[in-house]
């Protein structure tokens, strides 16, 4: 799945962004949520900041979703992974390999 990742934001270029974005967004929330942990911060200011984070974080995973499925591009590689990993492909000189 990795390998398919890495080629379909080689292809998308929207993809690679939105991708990055939602990482950003995870990234700031996990780094937050382990800061105020280690100084034992409490309180409503600090609940709010973590559910901020959150909220980007999940706003930014549902455009990478939605783009991923209403993008041709995107719907081709995923379909194109999906078969790869169920059957080999076949070149014109009659040798398989394996996906």
């Amino acid at each position: 799945m990795n390998e398919t990742l890495r080629f379909r934001t080689a292809v998308c270029s929207d993809y690679e962004t939105l991708l990055k974005e939602c990482q950003h967004a995870l990234r700031a929330w996990k780094d937050r949520r382990e800061e105020i942990v280690r100084r034992g911060l409490r309180g409503k200011r600090a609940g709010d900041e973590l559910q901020k984070l959150q909220a980007d974080y999940a706003r930014a995973y549902n455009r990478l979703e939605r783009h991923s499925r209403a993008c041709p591009v995107c719907r081709f590689m995923t379909e194109l992974g999906k078969s790869e990993q169920t059957a080999p492909i076949c070149i014109s000189s009659g040798k398989e390999i394996s996906g």
